[in-house]
C-alpha cells in the first residue's frame, strides 16, 4: 500500500518491484522519474477479476488505484477506487499479457490516457489528508473529478461536472511529452469526400513518434517500441527542428532513385533484415504535431494542429519534411493517380477531428490489397527453391487464429535464407490450424509478414499473394484481418462473402457517416458468433434501403428479390418465414439494406416450443442506468435461486435484455404466461421502480420488465445485432461479472466483437413444473 504524495514513504517503486519478475513478465521495470509530469492513464485490466486501473503521474511516479466498476462518468455514481502500490512512468505505455503465474497475470490494455490537472494551489496537501479536486484531459474523459480516502487503501473516485478549468486557465493541459497510442485508419472501399476531409499519399515506411523532452529525443514504434538506436541519426536531425519540447507523428522512411518510397531500403538503412547497409539516407516525414512546448494539442481539431506544425521550420521535401495534402475534393483523383504510379494508396483525414487512439476517424484508400498476416508455419523447399516454398498465413479473429492460405512469391534467394533463419528458433510441434497441406514445419506465431494479394477468395485465403517484408514494428495478436481486404472490387461494386455488395460508399448512418460496406463488413465480422443464435430461427428484419434517417420497415418474408442464402418456409398454419443457414446469406441481408436482425425464440422444426426466452428491461429517461443494471442483477438472481441460469446483454438502447436458454419442452401459450409470473414477483420487490404494465403513462420514473417478447411471432434483437440509431449501437453480450463496468453509452459497430465466456458456455435448462406450480401455473 503505497502511501500519499508528500509523505513519507518507501524508496520510490519498492513494493512495485517486490511484486514482480521482470524476467518472467514483460512489466517495465521502471526508474524513478522527473517532478514536472501531469500525465494520466487508465489501463483496462482482465485479471482474476475483471477491472480498470486509473494512474495519475506525481513527482515521478504513477499513483495507482484500482476501479473495479470503471471510471464513473456520471456525476450521480460514486466508484470504489482500491489505492495500490505506485508504478513507473514507462507503465503508461504498457499494454500486454502478464503471464499466468504471475502478479496480476491478465491482459492490459490503454483505455484513455492525456493529462491531469490539479484544482487549486494547494493540492499536494490536501492529497495528503485524503482529498483531491482535478481534471482529466483525455480521449475518452473529461471533466472536474474527485478522490476521498475513505479508510486505506479504500478511496470513493466520483465525477463532478463536465466543466473545463476556469478563471484564466489554458484549454491546453500544460505536460511533459510521453508516448501517446496512435491513432489508426480504418480501410475503406471508397474515397471519402467533403470539405472536411483531407488527402495524403501512403507512405511505405515505420510509423514512428518522435518525442522531445528536456532536450532528449526518443523515437517509438506504434507499438510504444523504444527505436531510438535504429533511428539514431534521424532522432540528431529531427531533434534539431526546435529547442522546444515536441511530439510528432509521422513515417520514417527511405526514398528510392524514383523518389518513391522503399520499405527494403529501409528494412536495409536499419539492419532489420540483417545488418545496416551504409550509405542509406533515412528520412522522416510528419503528418501530425501532437504536444508543442508543454501544450497537449490532441484535443485540438486536425486543422488546428496543422497551424501548430506550421510553427517548425518544415516543407514539403528535403530528408526531414512535413507531409503534402490534398483538400476537400481531390481525393479521388489523387487516388487514381497513386495507383497509376503504383503507390499503396491514399490516407484521408477529417479536419474536425482531435487525435485519439479510439477515434479511428482516418481511412485508408488501397491501390491493391496489402496488410499483415501472422506467420505460423511453412513448407520444405521444392525443386531448387532454397530454404521453404512458402509461408502458412493467419489472423487473429476473436482471440484465435485463422488459416489465411500461403505466401511463396516476392522472396529473392537470400531473403528466403534471412526470413528461414528467423523461423528456425521458432520451431514447434504443437500447429496453429488444421490445413490440408502435409510436411508443415509449424512454429510459434510471433512474425508478421506484409503481404500483397489480389484477392481474398471464399473461403478466406489469400489468392496471388506477394511477400512484402517482415514488421518487427507490429505484434502478432493484433493482427486481424482488414474490413475492406475481405472484398474484392469489381464493376458492380464490391464483394463481402463472396457477395456483391452494390453502392458500398452509400451511407447508412448520415451523423456517423457509416456506409453499406462497413454494414456489410460487419455482419461479416461477427458472423461467426451471430449463427448460433440466429440459424434454422423465423426471422423478422428491419430495412432502411434509405439508410436510417429513411423510411423504416420491418419483413418476414420476401415475395421477390430473395437474397442470396436466406430461405423461405412456410409453417403448419400458414405463416410465411424467412430464415439464413450461414454468413454469407446475413450478409447478403446488408446488400438488401436490412439494419437489424431480430429472431424468434424458437427454431425449426419446432417453431411452437421456444428454447430461449427474453427479458427486457425498459427504462424510462428519468431512471438512471445504475438502476438498470441492479434491475438485471435483481432478475437473474430470481432465476438464479430456482436453479436458472441466465445471461445477459445490452439492448443496443438504454435498457438490458435477459435471455434463458431452454429445452424446447412447452407451448408459447405456457411459456409467455411464465415469463409474465417471473415479472411481476421481481416488480413486487420494488413496486415504484419496476412495472409490468405497457401504459407509457404507468412507466414514468420506472423499468418496465416487458415480457411480451415471447409470444409466438413475437421477437428480440438478435445478440451482436446493430441497431437502426445514431452511433449504430449494437447489442452486446456480457458476462455478469463484466455488467459492473458497462456504460450507458454502450457499444457501437466499432468494438470489437467479444465471445463472454458465459455465452460461450451456456446450456439449455429445463422449466420444470415445480417452476410453474411456484408462480401458479400448474
Amino acid at each position: 500500500m503505497s502511501r500519499p504524495a508528500g509523505s513519507k514513504r518507501t524508496p520510490a517503486l519498492t513494493k512495485y518491484r517486490d511484486k514482480r519478475s521482470f524476467t518472467a513478465t514483460p512489466e517495465p521495470s521502471g526508474k524513478k522519474g522527473s517532478k514536472a509530469g501531469y500525465s494520466f492513464v487508465i489501463q483496462e485490466h482482465r485479471a482474476r477479476s475483471h477491472h480498470f486501473d486509473f494512474r495519475l503521474e506525481m513527482d515521478g511516479v504513477l499513483v495507482s488505484w484500482a476501479v473495479p466498476k470503471g471510471i464513473p462518468e456520471d456525476p450521480e455514481t460514486k466508484g470504489l477506487a482500491v489505492h495500490v502500490e505506485d508504478h513507473p512512468l514507462e507503465y503508461g505505455r504498457f499494454e500486454g499479457e502478464i503471464p499466468k503465474g504471475n502478479y496480476g497475470a491478465g491482459t492490459v490494455k490503454i483505455w484513455d490516457n492525456g493529462t491531469w490537472e490539479p484544482k487549486g494551489r494547494t493540492w499536494r496537501g490536501d492529497y495528503e489528508k485524503g482529498k483531491l479536486k482535478f481534471y482529466l484531459h483525455g480521449t475518452r474523459l473529461h471533466g472536474e473529478y474527485l478522490i476521498v480516502r475513505t479508510e486505506e487503501p479504500n478511496w470513493v473516485l466520483r465525477k463532478l461536472s463536465d466543466a473545463a478549468p476556469t478563471k484564466g486557465a489554458s484549454k491546453l493541459a500544460k505536460e511533459t511529452p510521453h508516448f501517446i497510442p496512435f491513432q489508426l485508419a480504418k480501410v475503406v472501399p471508397a474515397v471519402p469526400a467533403g470539405p472536411d476531409w483531407i488527402h495524403e499519399i501512403k507512405l511505405d515506411g515505420y510509423r514512428i513518434q518522435v518525442i522531445k523532452a528536456g532536450g532528449k529525443v526518443t523515437i517509438y514504434t506504434r507499438n510504444g517500441h523504444d527505436w531510438t538506436n535504429k533511428f539514431a541519426a534521424l532522432a540528431k536531425q529531427v531533434g534539431k527542428l526546435s529547442p522546444k519540447d515536441f511530439i510528432l507523428d509521422g513515417e520514417a522512411v527511405v526514398f528510392d532513385a524514383k523518389g518513391k518510397t522503399s520499405f527494403g531500403l529501409l528494412q536495409a538503412a536499419v539492419g532489420v533484415r540483417s545488418r545496416k547497409q551504409a550509405g542509406i539516407e533515412v528520412g522522416f516525414v510528419a503528418f501530425d504535431l501532437l504536444h508543442f512546448d508543454g501544450f497537449n494539442l490532441r484535443p485540438l481539431p486536425l486543422a488546428e494542429r496543422l497551424k501548430w506544425l506550421d510553427k517548425l521550420p518544415l516543407s514539403d521535401t528535403g530528408t526531414i519534411r512535413r507531409s503534402k495534402y490534398w483538400s476537400e475534393d481531390a481525393g479521388a483523383d489523387l487516388f487514381r493517380e497513386a495507383c497509376r504510379l503504383e503507390l499503396e494508396g491514399i490516407i484521408s483525414k477529417k479536419l474536425s477531428q482531435p487525435y485519439g487512439p479510439d477515434l479511428r476517424e482516418w481511412t485508408k484508400s488501397k491501390c491493391r490489397p496489402r496488410q499483415e498476416f501472422v506467420v505460423c508455419g511453412y513448407l520444405p523447399p521444392k525443386s531448387s527453391l532454397p530454404a521453404f516454398a512458402s509461408l502458412l498465413l493467419g489472423t487473429v479473429e476473436n482471440s484465435k487464429l485463422v488459416p489465411r492460405g500461403k505466401v511463396g512469391t516476392g522472396f529473392t534467394e537470400d531473403r528466403r535464407r534471412e526470413v528461414l533463419a528467423q523461423l528456425e528458433p521458432l520451431r514447434t510441434n504443437e500447429p496453429a490450424f488444421k490445413v490440408d497441406e502435409r510436411g508443415v514445419v509449424w512454429v510459434q506465431p510471433r512474425l508478421v509478414a506484409e503481404v500483397e494479394y489480389a484477392e481474398i477468395t471464399r473461403d478466406g485465403s489469400v489468392r496471388q499473394a506477394s511477400f512484402i517484408a517482415l514488421r518487427e514494428d507490429k505484434g502478432a495478436r493484433d493482427v486481424h484481418l482488414e474490413g475492406i481486404q475481405r472484398a474484392r472490387a469489381d464493376a458492380k461494386g464490391v464483394k463481402v462473402h463472396a457477395i456483391t455488395i452494390s453502392h458500398p460508399e452509400r451511407v447508412v448512418y448520415p451523423a456517423d457517416g457509416i456506409t453499406k460496406f462497413q454494414v456489410a463488413e460487419y455482419f461479416e465480422r461477427v458472423g461467426d458468433l451471430m449463427m448460433p443464435f440466429l440459424k434454422d430461427r423465423p426471422l423478422a428484419l428491419l430495412r432502411a434501403p434509405s439508410g436510417v434517417g429513411g423510411e423504416l420497415f420491418f419483413q418476414k418474408s420476401f415475395n421477390k428479390g430473395q437474397p442470396t442464402n436466406v430461405f423461405g418456409k412456410t409453417l403448419a398454419d400458414g405463416t410465411e418465414t424467412i430464415f439464413v443457414k450461414d454468413v454469407r446469406g446475413l450478409v447478403s441481408l446488408a446488400q438488401f439494406g436490412v439494419i437489424e436482425l431480430h429472431p424468434w425464440g424458437a427454431k425449426y422444426p419446432q417453431a411452437d416450443k421456444p428454447d430461449v426466452l427474453i427479458w427486457d428491461l425498459d427504462p424510462d429517461a428519468e431512471v438512471s442506468w445504475d438502476e438498470v443494471k441492479g434491475a438485471a442483477f435483481l432478475l437473474r438472481d430470481f432465476l438464479r435461486t430456482r436453479g436458472l441460469e441466465a445471461l445477459v446483454k445490452t439492448s443496443g438502447g438504454k435498457g438490458l435484455h435477459i435471455q434463458l436458454p431452454l429445452k424446447p419442452m412447452y407451448g408459447w401459450d405456457v411459456l409467455k404466461e411464465f415469463t409474465k409470473q417471473v415479472s411481476a414477483a421481481v416488480a413486487a420487490f420494488n413496486p415504484p421502480k419496476f412495472t409490468t404494465v405497457i401504459s407509457k403513462s404507468r412507466r414514468k420514473g420506472k423499468i418496465f420488465i416487458d415480457y411480451l417478447r415471447n409470444g409466438r411471432g413475437a421477437t428480440c434483437i438478435a445478440p451482436w445485432g446493430l441497431r437502426a440509431r445514431p452511433r449504430a449501437p449494437i447489442s452486446m453480450p456480457v458476462d455478469w461479472d463484466d455488467l459492473a463496468t458497462v456504460t450507458p453509452a454502450g457499444f457501437t459497430i466499432e468494438e470489437p466483437p467479444q465471445m463472454p465466456q458465459e455465452w460461450k458456455d451456456f446450456t439449455a435448462q429445463r422449466i420444470t413444473k415445480a417452476h410453474l406450480k411456484e408462480l401458479g401455473l400448474a
